[in-house]
């Protein structure tokens, strides 16, 4: 089918985008937030784990690290995340960790030491409107939990630019494990220092379900359907197709959650999107000299982008 890896990845941003509405109901009925990533990710790389034994067994020191060093960074963005998530509405949480998209060229360019292009300067600053319009209260403060979602949306930007460096000197599926497992390994090791151990009586009929639907659904599956469609298309698709995923957790949470979806909450969101796509889609020309002519990759100081969302 031509376009089967396109809509393997709307597929991903669908089941992404349920899994803030998942979370926030696994939160509302006890679930404390270190807890639920640790069963969330220690769950997935079980799971992947068994999936992808062989490739597992022959681990090489380096993509250990690797895969460490990023999970590191999506483990604290997670962690965060699901904490923000108890402060805030899970479209906003959506929104707000769609930010990615426009953090990841700037800080790119600021790791490079090189000026970020005229698109991801217009992009940030369109998506900043719509964040403060999202965000801000009627006394120009905002929310504790859309500030720790902001920052989570960092932490993800980081770890995209890691897996950018990293994804090709290893193997993208090892390294996804590893960093799903240490995102799990991190959210046990803060549930264990900070939160309560959930008793027996947390895991009804409906706890187990959410936390199964963000074991398969919101990770493992997930996971392996994006590696091997990214692999097929090229990453800025990839990340077009990704920009549906806040649009989908909006809808979910407005379905579902019964969350507003009011003119502040529409243009705020409008705002993030166009700056998403303003970047994405908009690549101002650039002079090159007659005598070197430089491959695309050498042009832009933009990391090719891997989803890292809820």
């Amino acid at each position: 089918m031509k376009y089967l890896s396109e809509l393997g990845m709307v597929l991903v941003t669908i089941l992404w985008g349920a899994n803030y509405v998942t979370c926030k109901l696994a939160l509302d009925l006890g679930m404390t937030p270190n807890f639920y990533t640790a069963l969330r990710f220690c769950g997935a790389a079980v799971v992947l784990a068994l999936i992808f034994h062989k490739r597992l067994r022959h681990l090489q020191k380096d993509t250990l690290k690797a895969g460490i060093y990023i999970g590191l960074a999506v483990g604290i963005g997670y962690v965060l995340q699901t904490v923000g998530l108890t402060m805030t509405t899970a479209a906003k949480a959506g929104f707000l960790t769609g930010l990615y998209v426009v953090l990841v060229p700037v800080l790119d360019c600021i790791l490079k030491r090189i000026l970020p292009k005229v698109n991801e300067l217009i992009g940030v600053a369109v998506a900043t409107v719509g964040l403060a319009v999202l965000s801000l209260n009627a006394d120009l403060s905002i929310g504790t939990g859309d500030i720790i979602v902001f920052i989570s949306a960092i932490f993800f930007a980081v770890s995209i630019i890691m897996i950018d460096r990293f994804a090709a000197q290893h193997d993208p599926i090892v390294l996804s494990v590893i960093q799903i497992a240490v995102s799990g390994i991190l959210g046990l090791a803060l549930g264990l220092a900070t939160e309560p151990v959930p008793t027996a009586g947390t895991f009804s009929t409906a706890m187990i379900a959410l936390i199964l639907y963000a074991i398969f659904f919101g990770s493992a599956v997930n996971t392996t359907v994006q590696n091997v469609a990214q692999s097929k298309i090229s990453p800025t698709t990839a990340a077009l197709i990704l920009v549906l995923e806040p649009v989908f957790s909006g809808l979910f949470a407005f379905l579902f959650l019964h969350e507003p979806l009011g003119i502040r909450e529409l243009s705020g969101s409008g705002l993030i999107i166009a700056g998403m796509l303003f970047t994405l889609l908009y690549k101002p020309k650039t002079k090159v000299a007659k005598s070197t002519i430089l491959p695309p990759a050498t042009k832009s100081c933009s990391a090719s982008l891997h989803h890292t969302g809820s």
